[in-house]
């Protein structure tokens, strides 16, 4: 073996022209615009009727479970089941979200930015759109929606109010 295969080489600095593209790129702000009055007012209001919905969805799933499995003794098992019992584990995107919006909006080491409310708010109109073509949640909120009428009405009565 040569020297010069064992001698460790300096790495060669940039040619100019791929120092000049460097410089030229557009830097990333510093600091993104936070959230607007309007954009957190949506992002609230868009959290309510995700808690609204939540709510009806955990009562028809009690009302399915309880014909298939047998009455739930208290509010108390009702919660350790929705906890614990894989025939609940799809309510718990909804339930995820509503968790993330509350925890983004009340950051204040980490301002909630505009991006992200948008971003946020467009995941809670997505969630709330059942869909027997759409992803798991939305397949199976679909089917919640078949067995309960009074959850379809809620649902319509969600969108309506999401629309204005």
């Amino acid at each position: 073996m040569s020297d010069a295969a064992n001698t460790p080489t300096s790495p060669t600095p940039p040619a100019p022209d791929a120092m000049e593209e460097v410089r030229e790129q557009p830097t990333m702000p510093l600091e993104m615009p936070l959230a607007s009055d309007e954009e957190r007012e949506s992002l609230e209001r868009v959290r309510k009727f995700l808690l609204v919905v939540h709510r009806g969805l955990l009562q028809a799933e009690r009302t399915r479970y309880e014909k298939v499995r047998g009455r739930i003794d208290n509010n108390s098992a009702f919660l350790q089941l929705v906890i614990n019992d894989p025939f609940f584990d799809w309510l718990r995107p909804m339930a995820q979200l509503v968790l993330l919006i509350d925890e983004r909006s009340t950051d204040r080491k980490s301002p909630l930015g505009s991006a992200e409310a948008r971003s946020l708010y467009d995941r809670a109109r997505t969630l709330l759109r059942a869909d027997a073509e759409g992803d798991a949640f939305q397949r199976l909120y679909f089917q919640a929606l078949q067995h309960s009428p009074d959850l379809a009405v809620l649902t319509r009565q969600v969108a309506a109010a999401l629309a204005k």
